[in-house]
């Protein structure tokens, strides 16, 4: 049988220590199990390197681990018993329970198939398999502090018998703990993956975000997640069944983060954006899957600013333009809808003239004074005319607008499925993509990666550098990117889909540009405060949708 795994994590979470937590890091055991090499069954290429790798990863962090490969049952439930016993000893102890290889559901129940296992029909299942439950049952007695179970498994029946019960994919677990998260590779009836090196596609992504130091586990969960959607192109997307909702890590916790005294205030109400009817992404654009990360910079980090204080956000799916807004996007709006830009009414703007910067009368997103393609972010555009753009696209899809228009003043209807800018959290959350580094491409970034530090003295081509984790272009430099915020300091404490001051003199511009250095373009790095009728050489925007 072709190997088509399926990784079910279950993750048994009892009083987790939270990153705010300043405690010492609690003894960490993992018992992980490849088997492959069945007897009389298909033989599996990659549950033993699944396995080792998983293991190696694991001891990175701090596991202590112990690992089976090609076992039979005697050698599973011992261990089992075992791993058990080991959980027992501190009721602070953290295990990991992994496994790869064939596994079965039959009766709503899950089986994991030992190597040397000779069943000839679904009734054997009980006595010469072993049940995921009996797994939870046993290592959850332990009344350690976490328990974490990851099942790597054969999503197609490898049996040639056949089953009134049986179907593709492992069932849900009956009787799952509270305070768990369970994850499968793929949803449920669906084929995962058995990748094309090493490890399967969802394992090869799992180990490379185990790895990535600073991430969350649901950070890892969310960033494995998106990464598996992607590299399938939505073939295989994985499902996060998650009745855990606080913080904790795989490996050493991050240093607190210390918050300077606010005056307390209210908390705003949050109101949560309705689904689109239709949620097809639209083309040229990527779906960000929502998740929790920290917002803004660390004081230690160079280039940071009073106003970047951090938090935790949570900010929920939406699908982002892979480019900004193009010079042949926003030409065919002005085209069909006859727009005047204010730099064109009156004004012009600022630009650079080959010598120095002077204020231009005839300077306007047709000619910044630099040369430019259709295939180049459009510049010189306000943030008024940004959301102008957004409804004309919403009208041309046949859209709900996202926002209210009267003169200069913009409210957004947050059910709305059209078009629209995206929040500050959402903008930073796609531009970090899972890191959490000063810039998605690390701790540094060359003009090799972005176009900052006027290497050039113009926009480059969007696409021209390589694109971040989500699959975005020019997060870093290029040209600024208007979003929906007025400019304000960030209110203490954990937020939910966030949406920025009530009111303001500036909106929030993010990204940086072709004309600033290094320190400008970080992933928190904050625009402080621009007119919404501002418009510059070096500012323009991309959109979003719910």
């Amino acid at each position: 049988m072709k190997r088509a795994p399926v990784f079910l994590f279950i993750f048994l979470i009892g009083s987790l220590v939270f990153a705010q937590q300043n405690v010492s890091a609690p003894p960490k055991f993992a018992l992980v199990i490849g088997n492959g090499a069945y007897t009389n069954l298909s033989r599996l290429a990659n549950p033993v390197n699944d396995a080792n790798d998983v293991a190696a990863a694991l001891r990175n962090l701090g596991f202590n681990v112990t690992v089976l490969t090609n076992a039979n049952l005697d050698q599973m439930m011992t261990a089992v018993m075992q791993f058990k016993n080991r959980l027992s000893v501190s009721e602070n102890a953290y295990g990991l329970f992994f496994y790869a290889g064939h596994g079965v559901q039959m009766g709503g129940v899950n089986y994991l198939i030992p190597a040397d296992a000779n069943i000839p029909g679904e009734n054997f299942l009980r006595t010469r398999s072993l049940a995921v439950q009996e797994v939870l049952d046993e290592i959850n007695s332990a009344g350690n502090e976490l328990n974490i179970v990851v099942l790597d498994a054969c999503r197609d029946n490898p049996f040639s018998w056949g089953s009134r019960s049986g179907s593709r994919g492992l069932a849900v677990v009956a009787a799952q703990p509270a305070h768990s998260i369970i994850v499968y590779a793929t949803s449920a009836g669906s084929v995962a993956s058995d990748g094309t090196g090493r490890n399967g596609l969802f394992t090869s992504h799992f180990l490379t975000n185990l790895r990535t130091p600073g991430l969350s586990i649901q950070e890892v969960f969310n960033q494995t997640g998106d990464a598996v959607s992607r590299s399938s192109n939505r073939q295989q997307v994985p499902a996060i069944y998650s009745q855990y909702f606080r913080t904790a890590y795989f490996g050493t916790q991050p240093a607190p983060v210390v918050q300077p005294p606010v005056t307390p205030q209210p908390p705003a109400a949050t109101v949560q954006p309705t689904p689109a009817a239709n949620t097809t992404v639209p083309a040229g654009f990527v779906r960000i899957q929502g998740g929790t990360f920290t917002m803004g910079s660390p004081a230690n980090e160079p280039g940071y600013i009073s106003t970047e204080t951090q938090r935790q956000v949570t900010v929920s799916s939406f699908s982002m333009g892979v480019n900004p807004v193009t010079v042949g996007e926003f030409r065919r709006f002005v085209n069909a809808s006859r727009y005047q830009t204010e730099a064109e009414r009156s004004g012009g703007g600022h630009v650079w003239t080959g010598s120095q910067w002077e204020t231009r009368a005839d300077a306007n997103w047709r000619n910044p004074y630099f040369t430019q393609a259709d295939n180049h972010p459009v510049v010189l555009v306000t943030w008024n005319e940004a959301v102008q753009y957004c409804n004309w696209l919403s009208a041309q899809e046949g859209l709900t607008p996202a926002y209210n228009i009267s003169g200069t003043n913009v409210t957004w209807n947050r059910s709305a499925n059209g078009y629209r800018l995206p929040t500050e959290a959402e903008w930073e959350y796609a531009c970090r993509a899972g890191t959490t580094t000063a810039y998605n491409t690390g701790a540094s970034i060359t003009t090799n990666q972005a176009n900052y530090d006027r290497t050039s003295y113009s926009t480059t081509p969007v696409g021209n550098y390589a694109a971040n984790r989500y699959g975005l272009h020019d997060m870093h430099g290029n040209v600024w990117e208007w979003c929906w915020d007025w400019y304000g300091d960030y209110p203490a404490g954990a937020q939910n889909d966030p949406t920025g001051a009530s009111s303001g003199w500036g909106r929030v511009l993010r990204g940086g540009s072709w004309n600033l250095s290094a320190a400008y373009i970080r992933s928190a790095s904050r625009n402080l405060s621009t007119s919404p009728t501002d418009r510059g050489i070096d500012s323009g925007f991309r959109v979003v949708r719910n």
